[in-house]
């Protein structure tokens, strides 16, 4: 039988490494131990399978551990089970390709699988489907629908943020705190569109206008009225939606250069 010893020393004493290595660093471990040996050109397996491998893994290593699949994925399918959307996040980020399928298990262990689309997808059909439910109250219209929209929102920009972060090479850990700054809704357009919160005061109402419309300054206020006690006018709740979608495609469309 054999077996891995690693050994450390500590302010001068001799320690065991796998018993001062915190639960992250000891998943980064064994990944990297099991997946050069699943890799080997000789292995009859062309699939690899992992069990939540990014449990207590702060971002810089999600991060690189979504490179690392990635490139596993080259030569290998790569399937990985996982209730951590950080993984997921890392490889939109990185414009790297992921396929998300969701497993529900119901009653008598009747098991469903289904597509996930992406976060903003997801948001907008939310508020597709409660447009489309019969008999709800007009606060369902005037507060509950702007709130979904400002979800559709706050997720596109949180999505061109860390791609403008991302891009300008800046670390793991820095982009991750810069993005935690973002609070309010002008804040996260301003890091989307610009890569920078604070410069919701320089030009951000200029530039919503020039990139997504003159009307895109409404619709955002809109949003925020919705979660204000006396709501917002909703005259057209299939129209407001429709505007709130062609925002979202025209932030996540790359500009083009001069």
């Amino acid at each position: 039988m054999r077996k891995l010893v690693m050994d450390v020393s500590i302010d001068g004493t001799e320690a065991a490494a796998l018993g001062v290595m915190s639960q992250g660093e000891l998943h980064s471990l064994a990944l990297s131990l099991f997946l050069p040996r699943a890799a080997v050109p000789d292995s009859p397996f062309g699939f690899v399978v992992i069990d939540d491998p990014v449990q207590s893994m702060d971002p810089a290593k999600v991060h690189g551990l979504a490179k690392v699949l990635h490139d596993l994925g080259q030569t290998r399918q790569v399937v990985v089970f996982t209730h951590d959307t950080r993984l997921q996040r890392a490889f939109t980020n990185q414009e790297f390709p992921v396929t998300v399928l969701e497993v529900e298990r119901q009653g008598g262990s009747a098991v469903t699988v289904r597509r996930v689309t992406d976060p903003v997808g997801q948001a907008l059909a939310d508020a597709r489907a409660l447009i489309r439910t019969p008999n709800l109250p007009p606060v369902a219209m005037t507060h509950v629908l702007p709130s979904l929209c400002r979800t559709v929102l706050e997720r596109v920009f949180f999505e061109a943020a860390w791609l403008r972060l991302h891009r300008a090479g800046m670390a793991e850990h820095e982009a991750e705190k810069t993005v935690a700054g973002a609070v309010t809704l002008m804040d996260i357009a301003a890091l989307g569109l610009f890569g920078d919160p604070s410069k919701r005061a320089s030009g951000l109402y200029r530039e919503l206008r020039r990139r997504c419309g003159p009307g895109a300054v409404d619709l955002i206020r809109q949003c925020q009225e919705g979660a204000h006690p006396s709501g917002t006018s909703m005259p057209d709740p299939h129209r407001f939606v429709d505007d709130i979608k062609a925002v979202a495609l025209t932030v996540r469309k790359p500009e083009e250069g001069p």
